[in-house]
């Protein structure tokens, strides 16, 4: 991957419209973030710092008021929690085990926890951006938008600013489809370090 890309991809993984912590609907809120921003980034310079009982602190800290919640919670939104609780366990061994995709993590992403992708299915994006000129990709795009649901739409109109931000500066037709027909899969990123 060209470096633009690698620049685009860590704008995808951290953009609301596109990737978020999912909504529950019966309850009408969020699942929470295991780390909003401001703890996360304080969190990684624990972890640079190299301060593994604060490092445990922090997430424990977290995870009790994450648990909490999930006394008052209805039992699909508990087996969210859970979830999140598992992923708080994750973060725990990889200050030692795996150090390097903690490290990564911390790179590429703003918040940790629950994610889900607010894109359709990106597969037939992909082939029109491999076959045809940048007019009618944007044709292709204008026309998904208006058929997909109103929480889609942002996030395709999102991809289309990428999709041309890597068409300005160079990138294969290639290359950006192959990027659009994976950004979806991108969800799993939260999850590397399981």
């Amino acid at each position: 991957m060209t470096r633009k890309i690698d620049e685009v991809f860590r704008k995808v993984l951290n953009d609301r419209n596109i990737f978020d912590t999912p909504w529950d609907r019966e309850a009408s809120k969020p699942i929470p973030k295991l780390f909003e921003e401001y703890e996360w980034k304080e969190l990684k310079e624990i972890f640079k710092e190299g301060r593994e009982d604060d490092f445990n602190k922090r997430i424990e800290d977290r995870l009790q008021k994450i648990e909490e919640e999930e006394k008052k919670a209805d039992e699909r939104r508990k087996q969210k929690i859970d979830k999140l609780k598992r992923r708080a366990q994750w973060l725990k061994s990889a200050f030692k085990n795996k150090r390097n995709l903690l490290e990564n993590l911390f790179d590429n992403l703003e918040w940790y926890g629950l994610v889900e992708c607010k894109l359709p299915a990106m597969d037939d994006c992909g082939i029109v951006i491999e076959r045809y000129d940048i007019s009618l990709v944007q044709q292709y795009f204008s026309d998904k938008v208006k058929k997909v649901p109103p929480h889609e739409k942002k996030a395709l109109g999102r991809v289309l600013e990428y999709v041309m931000e890597l068409y300005n500066a160079g990138v294969s037709s290639e290359e950006i489809a192959y990027f659009v027909r994976k950004i979806k899969s991108l969800a799993s990123y939260w999850e590397v370090i399981e």
